[in-house]
């Protein structure tokens, strides 16, 4: 019997592959499982950069390698303004600017 927890998993292993991958454009992270698909979804504080897409698919890679075989994953970026929409959880959330 396999003591794998898929979204127990998920939750720590987006916490490692963030570690060195947040910068000031980085709003939040969300992520979400559903039977073997992972979902990943970054918000940034303005328009979404080529950089901001590598820097979360980097954070796909990472993750996905600790799953077994036969998951996939999905990976997005998208700017703040348009809303920030909860998968499962939330991985990451900057504080608001307090004025």
């Amino acid at each position: 019997m396999s003591n794998f927890e898929p979204l127990i998993t998920l939750k720590i292993s987006i916490q490692r592959a963030l570690l060195g991958e947040v910068t000031r454009r980085l709003v939040s992270v969300t992520c979400g499982l559903k039977d073997n698909h992972i979902q990943i979804r970054g918000y940034v504080s303005s328009d979404v950069t080529q950089e901001d897409i590598e820097r979360i698919q980097f954070v796909g890679t990472e993750v996905i390698a600790d799953f077994p075989e036969g998951y996939s994953i999905e990976e997005s970026c998208l700017p703040v303004t348009m809303g920030e929409d909860m998968l499962d959880f939330w991985a990451f959330r900057r504080a608001e600017e307090i004025s």
